[in-house]
């Protein structure tokens, strides 16, 4: 070693030091605070001014209220200085965890790596809405990505990606004084006192405007705040588009893939890889392109091994009263007739009647069925996304706002979701059992991205049990939802406008979809590899825009983007939490096509896990997939032991044979009452003792801190055969904890120096598999055999 790295190793203070010297650090010393702010006249042209006051990035906003006190400009400070200061602290903060070893609270997630603190509140209460647990007072740090409550007591640290608020609410002032209301995309509703009314309106207007983007900038979203090299192959080529139709059996002979939309020359909205009829000429393709709107025309989805059906999505035709298309009427033809078993073709709209005949005046509309050959025509009244936006407002007024159980069930009634629901799943299974029985169906709503997307991905789920594993549900949700253009940047209102002409196009289609995914596993347990857990976090990580794998409208938007190279995937991320999704119920060959769903009315309930997820009042303290998953780690933990108790013992025993026969040779037989002698009959008995009965030793040495067993009295010193080799520490044999922390109660990480958090009952307790306690992720490891997760204390 070098003398410089010497001096470097002898100068290193101590862990422990290091520790309590980090958890004395104050924020309140390095980040601005507007506690004691007063209106500032001076300019500034950093970016925070930007983020709070809506400047143009590069020009000097126009006199912008300081964040910072006046202290700190008497003294020098300026908004560069401190933003510096902030971030030096947050290097300093990675540096103080890879010298003790720890992975940083938030690592991998992208939380407050790059954030940059733009405002500081201290003295702000977070209220308890359900009045189950005391308000706690603490500080409220918002930056470029997050929004950070730190309480004054350390017990709780509360972090919020600015990309899920939803909306900020300002009460009245009162004598106690003003309240701040954030609503999430993901449901969670935080509610803030602040006693000084001009802090309370700087942090509202500031949150308002994180909350609505003044920026259509798709590149200024978190995902892109990444500053870790990307190597996420395999995540983004989670869909290769001709496996999934050789995995599906797609007969070459009737169907092919065209070239026609490479580049996304015809329909930019449409995945560059198309599979259309054999028998489907050019011309009739461009001409079908052009009747349909947007370009979509209909393009194959979904192929039935067992019947030969195919299911077909596309847009509305534009018909208007009259106008008809040859080549789409030819097109629809052949998608009838690539299917042998059968003449007929089911066209369906999942639009009420009414909308279609609305569309018609704008020169758009439904197939005239007369046009088309073999064809029948179905209407499914889906809602659009305009009533699907009020209908969840007014859930979530129920779920969140009501007081009584009355008002909670007109509210509930009036807003009409678990109907909308209902009928996604009833058009879902409507074209699972028209496939089943040998009918191939072509599907559209309007644009063919929102309501055609939940009922055809609805069926194929129904379907092909391939799709209810972990990774068939990923494949599947690339295919329908991001291959085939549902506008996740619109929808999720991922970026904003200067005009609310935004806010009308985000609709929660995709929430809906998951939904009726719920619903049909609260009725077929066993038929998902997945639980409920993998639903909600995939949900919370598409309006996060922690990922890139849901930005952009399309797949071009996310080619043009180059996400896979600058953006971190989601499905590699939920592939490193495997175990997490594992439903303990779960078995593959209990169920093939659910095609006997219970669709009457009073079989859709509430989700209650998703919308009431951070409502620990009202959410039971224990859940049915984790308390079955952690006993049968617990049971799998105990087997392995045993396993490896008995393998110990049959080493034993070969040693004891191989002992006493080198002892008999080596005896003189005049020693028959000596120590020897007596040892190897006692050897002996022992032997013959674990061969009738092969349990007792294992309890015995799993039970007992001081084994009483005849083995200890013969390779004692005593005995005169002392053989090292033979002695097996008794923590070795009784490492592992017979009795496992209960989930009840377990509100924290188990681990002294982090006493972490689980901000709601759906987060995952672990277990450590030595010592039985509850940590969370990122304070266990993995052993090197990947056969076991340990905490920090019982590794060293």
């Amino acid at each position: 070693m070098s003398s410089t790295a010497a001096s470097t190793t002898t100068s290193t203070p101590s862990s422990s030091t290091m520790t309590a010297w980090w958890n004395n650090m104050t924020l309140s010393g390095i980040y601005p605070s507007i506690s004691s702010s007063t209106p500032s006249t001076s300019t500034s042209s950093s970016w925070s001014s930007h983020f709070i006051f809506g400047g143009t990035p590069g020009n000097v906003a126009m006199t912008p209220q300081s964040t910072v006190p006046p202290s700190a400009l008497s003294s020098g400070y300026t908004e560069d200085i401190t933003v510096a200061g902030s971030l030096l602290k947050d290097k300093i903060h990675v540096l103080m965890d890879s010298i003790l070893g720890k992975e940083s609270v938030h690592a991998g997630c992208g939380y407050g790596e790059d954030g940059r603190i733009a405002m500081m509140v201290d003295k702000v209460y977070l209220v308890d809405r359900l009045g189950c647990h005391e308000n706690l007072v603490g500080t409220v740090h918002v930056t470029t990505t997050h929004i950070i409550f730190r309480a004054e007591d350390g017990t709780k640290e509360l972090w919020l990606a600015t990309g899920l608020i939803a909306s900020v609410e300002r009460g009245t002032l009162t004598a106690a004084g003003c309240t701040l209301v954030i609503r999430c995309k993901h449901f969670q509703v935080i509610t803030l006192l602040i006693s000084r009314d001009k802090a309370c309106q700087d942090l509202y207007e500031t949150l308002q405007r994180a909350a609505k983007p003044v920026s259509v900038n798709v590149t200024e979203l978190l995902a892109f705040e990444n500053r870790e090299p990307v190597d996420d192959a395999r995540g983004w080529k989670r869909l290769d588009w001709n496996s999934e139709m050789t995995r599906q059996g797609v007969d070459r002979s009737k169907w092919m893939q065209s070239p026609i939309n490479e580049g996304y020359t015809v329909c930019d909205t449409y995945p560059d890889k198309l599979w259309f009829p054999t028998a489907a000429t050019t011309s009739v393709l461009l001409g079908s392109c052009k009747f349909r709107s947007r370009g979509r025309l209909p393009v194959l989805t979904y192929f039935h091994r067992q019947t030969e059906a195919a299911l077909c999505r596309c847009a509305q035709p534009l018909t208007g009263f009259s106008a008809r298309c040859v080549e789409d009427e030819k097109l629809m033809e052949l998608v009838g007739k690539a299917n042998p078993n059968s003449d007929n073709l089911f066209l369906v709209d999942t639009r009420p009647r009414v909308n279609a005949m609305v569309n018609k005046v704008q020169g758009k509309g439904f197939e005239d069925e007369r046009n088309y050959s073999n064809m029948r025509f179905h209407f499914f009244d889906i809602e659009n996304i305009h009533v699907m936006r009020a209908s969840q407002n007014r859930l979530l007024d129920a779920v969140t706002k009501c007081r009584d159980v009355t008002e909670y069930w007109k509210t509930l009634e009036s807003s009409g979701w678990l109907k909308h629901v209902r009928s996604v799943v009833e058009c879902g299974l409507f074209l699972a059992e028209s496939i089943s029985r040998g009918t191939s169906c072509v599907v559209h709503c309007s644009d063919g991205w929102d309501r055609t997307s939940q009922v055809v991905a609805m069926c194929q789920l129904l379907l092909d049990p391939y799709y209810r594993t972990i990774h068939g549900f990923q494949v599947l949700i690339e295919k329908d939802w991001l291959g085939f253009g549902h506008k996740f940047d619109d929808r999720c209102g991922h970026v904003g406008a200067l005009n609310d002409e935004a806010g009308k196009e985000v609709s929660p289609i995709f929430t809906q979809w998951l939904d009726c995914v719920w619903q049909i596993m609260q009725q077929k347990p066993r038929a998902f590899q997945f639980n409920e857990r993998y639903l909600i976090e995939m949900h919370e990580h598409v309006y996060s825009c922690q990922f890139g794998t849901f930005i952009g409208n399309c797949d071009k938007d996310r080619r043009d983007l180059n996400l896979s190279k600058r953006t971190k995937s989601l499905w590699t991320w939920m592939d490193a939490r495997h175990d997490d999704y594992m439903n303990p119920f779960y078995s593959p060959t209990a169920h093939v096509a659910l095609l006997d769903l219970d669709t009457r009315a009073a079989r859709f309930t509430v989700w209650t896990g998703m919308y009431n997820r951070f409502d620990a009042g009202l959410q039971p303290r224990e859940r049915l997939e984790d308390l079955t998953m952690a006993a049968m780690e617990h049971v799998g933990v105990l087997e392995s032991h045993v396993a490896q108790l008995r393998t110990r013992l049959a080493e034993l025993k070969s040693q004891q044979q191989q002992h006493i026969m080198t002892t008999s040779a080596t005896t003189p037989t005049n020693m028959v009452d000596s120590g020897m002698s007596s040892a190897t009959d006692e050897l002996k008995n022992l032997m013959i003792s674990t061969t009738s009965h092969p349990l007792d030793p294992l309890l015995n040495i799993a039970t007992s801190p001081v084994p009483s067993h005849p083995l200890e009295r013969a390779t004692s010193q005593e005995s005169g055969v002392m053989d090292s080799s033979l002695y097996y520490p008794d923590e070795a044999l009784t490492k592992y904890s017979l009795k496992w922390q209960p989930l009840r109660g377990a509100e924290r990480c188990s681990d002294p120096a982090c006493r972490g958090e689980f901000s709601s009952t759906i987060e995952r307790r672990i277990h450590c598999h030595l010592c039985g306690m509850i940590f969370c992720r990122r304070c266990l490891k993995v052993t090197a055999d990947e056969r076991e997760r340990v905490c920090d204390k019982c590794k060293e």
